[in-house]
């Protein structure tokens, strides 16, 4: 079982199409984008849009900042005391997972097992 996590807050639980895995087209609907994924601490995978890339308030693409997938990444949160300690300089933990460039997790993402978005190509 896979969760999809929404910028709002809501989230929703989704299995793969073929009851395997989620094909690439799934993915990219889901998220929105081109496919960027992060290994969580917990052994999971983050799918999430590489479009989205921190740029701005929103992103490069305009996606809004998705609190719960930056903070079940490891990212500091924006909100409450920690987004207070951020804004006086204090840094973040040296144990970012993904790409540092990234400030938060924005957009659409989904959370699931390493199975569940690896594929292989047959040879024919």
């Amino acid at each position: 079982m896979a969760l999809i996590l929404y910028p709002d807050g809501t989230s929703k639980e989704v299995h793969p199409a073929n009851g395997e895995h989620f094909e690439y087209e799934e993915l990219t609907a889901i998220v929105e984008g081109t496919l960027e994924m992060i290994p969580l601490p917990d052994g999971r995978i983050m799918t999430l849009t590489a479009e989205g890339r921190s740029g701005g308030e929103a992103g490069m693409a305009g996606l809004p900042h998705n609190e719960q997938a930056s903070v079940l990444a490891g990212f500091p949160s924006h909100e409450g005391p920690l987004a207070a300690l951020r804004g006086l300089g204090v840094t973040p933990p040296s144990s970012y997972v993904g790409p540092l460039e990234l400030a938060y997790i924005p957009g659409t993402v989904l959370v699931s097992t390493k199975q569940e978005v690896s594929w292989t190509e047959t040879e024919e």
